[in-house]
């Protein structure tokens, strides 16, 4: 949770309980990626009171503005929210149901993988973009 008020700190917004409500979520999704629709199912559960749908949207956006999330698409534009980590994260999509999780790997245990694997992407900005 520090990150996350360093964040509003550092962007000048208010503290809001929907907006720690939203992070706690993605905090408790551990590795898992959530669409929008898997937030707002969550956050039902765990915050008394209805939040919009312009409202989530705007916290994430904020989340992945400080890099605190990170958002991923699948091959359908569907977007997914996952929190950020100290070490680069690496994704798999899952070709049948297209749900998106972090890789719990290291780097050598990637490599090892390759063998099955058709692609790989990496996102990051190219040098004309940094």
């Amino acid at each position: 949770m520090t990150r996350l008020y360093q964040c509003m700190e550092a962007k000048r917004v208010n503290q809001s309980y929907a907006r720690e409500a939203i992070y706690r979520v993605l905090l408790d999704a551990e590795d898992k990626c959530l669409c929008v629709d898997e937030i707002m199912k969550r956050l039902s559960k765990v915050y008394p009171k209805k939040v919009s749908l312009n409202t989530v949207y705007r916290h994430l956006n904020l989340f992945v503005s400080c890099k605190l999330a990170v958002m991923l698409q699948d091959d359908f534009k569907k977007a997914y929210y996952c929190l950020t980590e100290e070490e680069p994260l690496a994704f798999v999509i899952c070709r049948k149901c297209h749900k998106i999780e972090k890789c719990i790997s290291t780097p050598a245990q990637l490599m090892d993988g390759l063998d099955s694997t058709d692609f790989i992407t990496i996102h990051k900005k190219c040098k004309g973009c940094s």
